[in-house]
């Protein structure tokens, strides 16, 4: 195991070219065309209804900033993953993700810092929690719109939520038949294929089938070793949706999902080759790498859910209840190389087997107040409960030949520090040859057990027509179970030596512990709306990110970690201009963040093996400035920008015995634009020329090395097609610049880059 930063460069892609200034990307069309402006006006850009904060509202009237990626965006350019969903939001980054298990999203600068902490942001499934250990974002397949609530959401949203609250919305049934049916070819062998269809039973009954299935044959980076592309990856799925609504004041929506994926575990390249301890392989290009031990990675999920409304005289409840059961198995190439053990003087070599799986429980009471003069409540309780159980094996092989000979014992008994290390008495050290031992890191039976209840209310009050208070509160109970093991086995004859080295490094461990985190989460916020184009808010919110444990370490005291916090502190403009067609948000927020977990050496463990803990002693302030906008300006036409500047650094705390006080943040863009267009031009009667265009824009900051830039990324995605009633045929290429910056650095030199271009045709059917 090496220690790992995040080298977040972003990437990946959405949608459209910028021709004019905008608000929330890829929404002017969809926002016009389906929905109404708020005070009973004519249809806006901003028209569209979000549930941002747990209540419906059109999102010009949400004061607070939200950015809202809408279905047929994520339809038209064939967006299925969350990165390329966060590409949309300013001061958002996320890397590709090497490891493919956990996703690393950074909202504001805050980051989840290492695979085993808790994430950094809330994220939600039909307004139903599915964070915790590897938080659930679903397929993003069929999909209403997803939004993104940037900065602390713990008032509303609980624990988590620290840099902001993701909430995927997905389609749902109706009283109309209709679907659509989308396919597509593009390089590297790639097929997919998905769907829906909407089947109405009943003037009360109606249900919704959306399937999906994506297949990549080959990739960009291929093992010369194994003679395979590592890149290559599918995915599938179905997801079964029924309404039902027997009287205008009852209504149920049910949910039910399986989703299937395999892609690679790890997915990088030596370009200076990469060390297995004193020996290095050779240098590798991006295209072309040598391991020897397939990087593989394979998990699947069930989630169910149920939501169920009810209106009556003294308010609206609604009942939220959700159930996933998730399975991940991988094996990765632990040395990313593909050195011979037998090959030479302290060679090794090492396998990765990672088991895991979480089930979770989710539900929460709301209640909407009925109308209570200039008052608006809404309230909820709710519960969580996750088992996380996992389990890391290390398979290492090493040759011992190199210990034989009549200096072999005293040569072991340094290595295994001790002096009564077997051998031959007053003779030589027998030749072992390769020996292999088994190091769970955790061990099998390793598992944590969490059970969060919070409670929260919210209240506005509208003190005139123009001015409104807001205030939220949030109290949070988070009490955690952990048990855990770690041990090294032995796996044949004469391994005993090697498992007693590996056990040397890292002792057997047992901890049962049983921490619980208490918070309380207040936010504050100030509306002034003068008229029905001008928006003016200010706002105090606060984040909570719950405590957990550090899974690789030598000292079982080391184990455990606390909860971090932040205070957000902002102020931000929404204004409309040309009767609706265009407009224009500006946001500016500072933020301080304590307790941040930060990287500390392992006391026990040789420094050459680059072990780690996490430990809370950093803190941190961040300025920040963030433009939106959107505009329609004509009917075939829209558009959207927005800008994000951070400027993130360390106040204080140290890690590996250095200071980090005014270090800027690691993995953490200074810059983020983002400008799209989207075109349906009518041609002749039924048919129309179809176009999107999306340039994004990263740049600024550091990489793991605070006086390392990091490389600048200019990405360019396009779609150009045609349309005639429902059918629609459109060739698309992605990252046509191919910008390539790193995105991922292990610290053994193993590197990561932004996907290459892409491209290929696709062809819809809505009936």
């Amino acid at each position: 195991m090496t220690r790992q930063r995040r080298i977040k460069a972003w990437l990946m892609a959405s949608a459209c070219l910028a021709i004019g200034m905008a608000a929330q990307p890829a929404l002017a069309a969809d926002a016009a065309a389906s929905a109404s402006a708020a005070d009973g006006g004519a249809a806006t850009v901003e028209s569209i209804t979000v549930t941002a904060r747990r209540k419906p509202e059109t999102l010009f009237n949400v004061a607070a900033p939200v950015t809202v990626v809408s279905g047929e965006t994520l339809k038209a350019f064939d967006i299925s993953d969350i990165i390329t969903v966060m590409n949309l939001v300013p001061n958002a980054v996320v890397p590709t993700n090497p490891d493919n298990y956990v996703t690393y999203i950074n909202i504001r600068g805050i980051q989840q810092v290492d695979a085993q902490a808790q994430p950094n942001f809330g994220i939600y499934r039909n307004g139903m929690y599915a964070g915790g250990e590897r938080p659930n974002y679903g397929p993003l397949f069929d999909v209403d719109r997803i939004e993104v609530n940037s900065g602390p959401q713990s008032g509303l949203y609980g624990r988590d939520a620290v840099g902001g609250a993701i909430n995927v919305i997905y389609a749902t049934p109706s009283s109309k038949f209709g679907g659509y049916l989308t396919a597509g070819y593009g390089n590297w062998d790639r097929t997919e294929i998905q769907g829906a269809v909407n089947l109405p039973v009943s003037s009360a009954f109606a249900v919704r089938l959306a399937g999906w299935y994506e297949n990549q044959a080959k990739g960009e980076l291929y093992n010369t070793y194994l003679n395979t592309y590592v890149d290559k990856n599918r995915e599938e799925g179905l997801r079964l949706t029924a309404k039902w609504q027997p009287t205008k004041d009852l209504s149920v929506l049910w949910m039910a999902e399986y989703a299937n994926n395999t892609g690679p575990s790890i997915q990088t390249y030596a370009p200076n080759g990469i060390g297995a301890l004193i020996t290095v392989s050779a240098p590798e290009t991006p295209t072309s790498i040598s391991r020897n031990t397939p990087n593989v990675n394979h998990n699947h999920q069930v989630y169910l859910s149920q939501d169920v409304k009810y209106a009556s005289s003294i308010g609206v409840f609604e009942l939220l209840s959700s159930y996933s059961d998730y399975h991940l198995s991988d094996v990765e190439d632990g040395d990313q190389t593909s050195v011979d053990p037998a090959g030479g003087f302290l060679n090794t070599s090492l396998e990765l087997r990672r088991h895991e799986s979480v089930r979770n429980i989710y539900s929460e009471l709301l209640w909407h107040s009925p109308p209570l003069g200039p008052v608006d409540i809404i309230s909820g309780v709710s519960y969580f409960d996750q088992v996380f159980k996992f389990e890391r094996q290390y398979t290492s092989y090493v040759d011992l030949n190199y210990l034989s000979g009549a200096g072999g014992n005293t040569a072991c008994a340094i290595l295994l520090s001790d002096p009564t290390c077997p051998g031959v008495p007053g003779g030589a050290f027998p030749a072992l040859g390769v020996q292999s031992a088994i190091f769970e890191v955790p061990g099998g039976g390793t598992q944590v057990d969490t059970q969060s209840i919070s409670a929260f209310i919210d209240g506005t009050v509208h003190l005139t027509k123009q001015w409104s208070l807001n205030a939220t509160v949030r109290y949070t109970n988070d009490a955690e179970h952990l048990n855990f093991r770690q041990f090294a086995t032995a796996t044949g004859p004469g391994s005993p030596y090697i498992a007693a080295l590996l056990a040397n490094i890292f002792p057997a461990l047992s901890l049962v512990d049983k921490p619980s985190f208490h918070n309380v989460s207040p936010s504050v916020e100030i509306n002034y709306r003068p008229t029905s184009e001008l928006n003016f808010y200010a706002l105090y919110s606060t984040g909570f990110r719950a405590g957990g444990f550090n899974t690789v370490t030598t000292t079982a005291s080391l184990i455990p970690y606390g909860s971090e916090q932040a205070q957000n502190y902002e102020v931000g403009a929404k204004t409309l201009w040309l009767n609706g067609r265009l407009g224009l948000n500006l946001a500016a927020f500072y933020m301080a963040q304590n307790h941040l977990l930060t990287y500390e050496p392992d006391p026990i463990a040789p420094p050459q093996f680059g072990f780690f803990y996490l430990a809370n002693v950093g803190s941190a302030g961040t300025y920040g400035v963030e433009f939106t906008g959107v505009a329609q300006p004509t009917s075939w036409l829209s558009t959207s920008v927005t800008v994000g500047w951070l400027d993130g650094h360390y106040t204080g705390g140290v890690s590996y015995g250095v200071s980090q006080a005014g270090q800027p943040f690691q993995n953490t863009r200074t810059w983020t634009v983002n400008a799209e267009a989207q075109v349906r031009y009518p041609l002749t009667e039924g048919f129309a020329l179809i176009s999107g265009i999306n340039y994004h824009v990263e740049t600024g900051g550091v990489l793991d090395i605070p006086t390392l830039p990091w490389p600048t990324l200019n990405r360019l995605d396009a779609t150009f097609g045609v349309a005639h009633n429902g059918l629609s045929v459109v060739v698309y290429v992605n990252n046509a610049f191919n910008s390539r910056p790193p995105d991922f650095v292990y610290g053994n030199g193993g590197t990561t880059l932004v996907q290459g271009a892409t491209y290929g045709v696709r062809a819809t059917a809505k009936f």
